[in-house]
């Protein structure tokens, strides 16, 4: 007989899952340029290699999660998780801005790619992993 998996797994699992989310984000094309034929990655740049390592900080932290159910732990990856969905939107903000001014030459046909949004999308699973840690705690 088999029942509901523990906090614990579930929390570490979340927190593994979204920093692999991270990591993947940043190898996926961030910009392309004329009509796709230049792609930016982002591990060419400072910034999409902090995302990067951050996203494996929380492959580790989920990793150590699996091994110890510490409180600390759960919201150091909630604090993690957070710190990178906030740079990656910030950097989402400015990759618009220049997508948008690039815009203004035709022959550069600039358009935002998907990666950052992978991102931000695998940050935010990270961040809420303590807030769905609680909720499984008041509903069992």
């Amino acid at each position: 007989k088999t029942g509901p998996l523990p906090r614990q797994r579930v929390t570490a699992a979340v927190v593994v899952t979204g920093g692999v989310i991270v990591v993947i984000g940043t190898l996926l094309p961030w910009m392309t340029l004329l009509g796709g034929l230049h792609t930016y990655r982002g591990v060419i740049g400072l910034y999409g290699r902090l995302i990067a390592l951050g996203g494996g900080a929380a492959v580790a932290l989920g990793l150590l999660l699996a091994l110890r159910d510490y409180r600390w732990l759960r919201w150091a990856a909630g604090v993690l998780g957070g710190t990178l969905l906030l740079f990656s939107a910030g950097l989402l903000r400015n990759l618009l801005s220049t997508v948008s001014d690039l815009r203004g030459n035709p022959m550069m046909l600039a358009a935002p790619g998907w990666g950052l949004y992978v991102c931000i999308g695998g940050a935010a699973l990270v961040c809420a992993s303590p807030v769905m840690s609680a909720w499984s705690d008041v509903t069992s």
